[in-house]
């Protein structure tokens, strides 16, 4: 088999992913410095943090005439942004982390210019009396009582992910430590039908019900001083991960240099005794992680670090592949060439049996959808046609269900098995690839689905010849539709030594997918079942 993703595809492969998160945010909050006094024509600026941190933000005054609109985003949600063009001016993360991260698929700069203003551990919270102490992380998030929430998207989330990791530190394969842990939490988020709550919100919703949550030491806090109620909090004996905010530039062009000298006088105000003193107000430790005065908080922890990030980034993959359901097209070239041998039988009948083996083992919460396309299919047999067009590219065999949803006296998975049962190859050789995979691309981006990793998955042995446009118009349409806030990624799949290799990886890096060829008939089930239960695309 040969896989070639585009390089560095697999390091910012759950970036994807966290890109899908932006359209299933909350609402975004506006809040204002007040304006200074003796400025006619102050520069504001966009500076993006979570709730937790922004009425700090919000109450800090700078010297000069500028003033802040502080956004309030999650910090995977902000990750996501900075994928598109619609970004801040600063942003103050909750975990460092996220900057080095998000500068992965950025398409601007993505620079730190502060150490952390402020730090908060991760704690285990909930009503006194319902958190059980623990040995480590790993013992804290195997809890099956734990809220956890969406690492994808939020601070204390993937710092309890890195805490685990960190705990691992001396272990060669670490992730053979963090992925059992991790697993039943991926499959509680992915049977949720609405983004789970962050932040203070998720805190109190939880205690509420009379659970347990990942939280932070000053969202405990802030509780504690709304409700006027105490909370039962523990740190695991090994120590707990600090979650730190530092000041990052992300302005674009020329208002990045003027971003960054506010985000001077920012750092500066904030670091003033005035400064740290609403932040301790507020609940956060200080830049070092010093223990809150007066007793509050945790007091004195073992602060547990991660060095090493990429064990970090395959911990995202592995919950993306996890916890986000499929949502794909799976589109088979049948023109005449598909007849021909691929060792000892036809690639169509290949296909036929990687295709039935998928639909056996892949789960009932996948979606999928397929098409066929070649000339002649649309005197292909008896089939269906859901598509609105009369010309005869391809045809729409079924259109994208759950596999578990009912259809007729059966489900979408029986109806699939099968159609798949009775594809055969055309006796036409035309294959309008690209006109299929545009519309393919359009179909499945028009019923996006934000909860899912949403992507057309393509099949073909040959070249174009047939379509209405070309490679290059092809590539220019997906690349001006391209919706980094509704990614929609083409896997391909090239059969036999004929597939324009070239051309398929292009059209697949267009959408920041993955493209695949093989020339050996034992491939082709693993291919097929690696492409539909692709989550993120890369």
């Amino acid at each position: 088999m040969s896989g070639d993703a585009r390089p560095g595809e697999g390091r910012a492969r759950w970036f994807v992913v966290a890109v899908i998160l932006v359209l299933a945010a909350g609402s975004v909050a506006f809040l204002f410095v007040e304006r200074r006094s003796g400025c006619d024509d102050s520069e504001r600026y966009t500076v993006a943090v979570t709730a937790d941190l922004a009425p700090v933000i919000e109450g800090t005054s700078v010297s000069g005439c500028t003033e802040f609109e502080v956004v309030e985003q999650e910090p995977g949600e902000v990750s996501a942004r900075l994928a598109t063009d619609d970004v801040p001016d600063l942003w103050l993360p909750a975990g460092g982390w996220w900057a080095s991260w998000a500068g992965e698929t950025a398409t601007g700069p993505v620079r730190t210019v502060s150490t952390p203003l402020a730090t908060t551990p991760l704690v285990i919270a909930g009503a006194p009396g319902t958190v059980e102490p623990a040995a480590d992380w790993q013992e804290a998030l195997s809890d099956p009582g734990l809220v956890f929430g969406n690492p994808l998207r939020s601070g204390p989330a993937a710092g309890a992910i890195r805490a685990v990791l960190a705990e691992a530190a001396d272990d060669p394969v670490a992730m053979g430590t963090v992925r059992p842990v991790m697993a039943p939490l991926a499959e509680r988020e992915g049977v949720r039908d609405e983004e789970v709550p962050t932040g203070s919100t998720l805190l109190e919703e939880t205690v509420a019900d009379g659970g347990t949550v990942v939280s932070t030491e000053q969202q405990v806090e802030t509780y504690r001083s709304v409700h006027k109620r105490e909370l039962g909090i523990e740190v695991p004996v090994t120590g707990t991960l600090l979650v730190d905010y530092p000041v990052v530039v992300t302005a674009r062009g020329e208002r990045h240099d003027a971003a960054a000298a506010a985000a001077t006088a920012l750092t500066d105000a904030l670091h003033t005794s005035e400064g740290l003193d609403r932040m301790t107000r507020h609940g956060f430790r200080d830049g070092g992680g010093r223990p809150l005065p007066d007793g509050r908080g945790a007091g004195a922890v073992p602060v547990l670090e991660l060095d090493d990030e990429t064990v970090a980034e395959e911990a995202m993959n592995v919950w993306a592949l996890q916890a986000l359901p499929v949502r794909t097209v799976f589109a088979v070239d049948v023109s005449a060439s598909m007849n021909r041998n691929l060792g000892d039988e036809s690639r169509i009948e290949l296909v036929r049996r990687a295709a039935t083996a998928a639909n056996e083992v892949l789960p009932g919460n996948v979606s999928a959808g397929l098409w066929f396309f070649g000339g002649g299919v649309s005197d292909y047999a008896t089939l269906p046609n859901d598509r609105a067009e009369a010309t005869g590219d391809y045809i729409v065999a079924a259109p994208i269900r759950r596999f578990d949803a009912v259809v007729d006296d059966g489900t979408q998975r029986d109806l699939l098995t099968s159609l798949v049962a009775q594809m055969a190859g055309t006796a036409d050789e035309t294959t309008a690839l690209y006109d299929t995979i545009l519309a393919a691309f359009r179909y499945v981006q028009d019923s996006y689905d934000p909860r899912a990793a949403n992507s057309v998955v393509v099949v073909t042995d040959g070249a174009d010849n047939g379509s209405a446009m070309s490679k290059d118009e092809l590539l220019a349409v997906l690349s001006n539709e391209n919706d980094p806030s509704r990614p929609v990624r083409i896997v391909t799949i090239g059969l036999g030594e004929d597939v324009d290799t070239a051309t398929l990886e292009q059209i697949a890096a267009a959408t920041g997918g993955v493209s695949y060829r093989t020339s050996d008939p034992l491939d082709i089930t693993e291919l097929v079942l690696t492409a539909l239960a692709d989550r993120t695309g890369g």
